[in-house]
């Protein structure tokens, strides 16, 4: 009795699951998500097409894209060339193509992004390390008299807040704000300076 209910048991669920495959939808039984279906429908690309496309490890984006165009070179040439492993990247580089004007334009821009950051963190550290500037560029009795008020001013707090049981504020307020003010004051002052020189 138990061993013919199991076994009624594994037919029913292999049934099922020979059902739920059928069912799957096309683009799951290809591995596609329901967008790059879309797309192949959209652009009318043949079954024959895309299984050669997935068979060479060409993405559905990719190929709509029709990068060969761009390189001046044919179809059948260009996956011919994606199919031996080559990136478009390679492709291009080899086939002696202008690199496109985005990149070009990309690494432009990429240089001026890591200029605006160093010139704000520079900035940045004369605020929150007074005398850290004056130092690096030369002014050393400006910069020497910034780090110590603001080292003497720091011990200050850390001490009188141990010794008090409770966060000293005067030091904090009354010497290390005015201390970052001026360090950042005096980083732009002659940060203009030797701009207008």
């Amino acid at each position: 009795m138990k061993k013919t209910i199991i076994l009624s048991l594994m037919v029913f669920f292999s049934a099922l699951e020979i059902r739920s495959q059928d069912d799957n939808k096309p683009w799951e039984r290809l591995g596609l998500s329901q967008t790059e279906w879309m797309l192949i429908e959209e652009h009318n690309i043949s079954m024959h097409k895309l299984e050669q496309l997935l068979k060479d490890g060409i993405g559905v984006g990719e190929y709509i894209q029709k990068p060969w165009e761009k390189l001046g070179m044919s179809e059948s040439k260009w996956m011919a060339k994606r199919r031996s492993g080559l990136t478009n990247y390679d492709i291009e580089l080899e086939s002696g193509a202008q690199i496109g004007d985005w990149k070009v334009d990309n690494k432009d821009g990429f240089r001026s992004e890591i200029t605006e950051i160093t010139r704000h963190g520079e900035a940045f550290s004369s605020l929150f390390l007074p005398g850290y500037q004056q130092l690096k560029s030369g002014d050393k009795v400006t910069g020497r008299i910034m780090v110590s008020l603001a080292g003497g001013a720091a011990l200050w707090c850390v001490v009188g807040s141990v010794a008090n049981r409770r966060f000293e504020v005067i030091p904090v307020v009354g010497i290390i704000v005015p201390d970052m003010i001026w360090s950042y004051i005096d980083y732009k002052v002659k940060d203009r300076l030797k701009k207008h020189q």
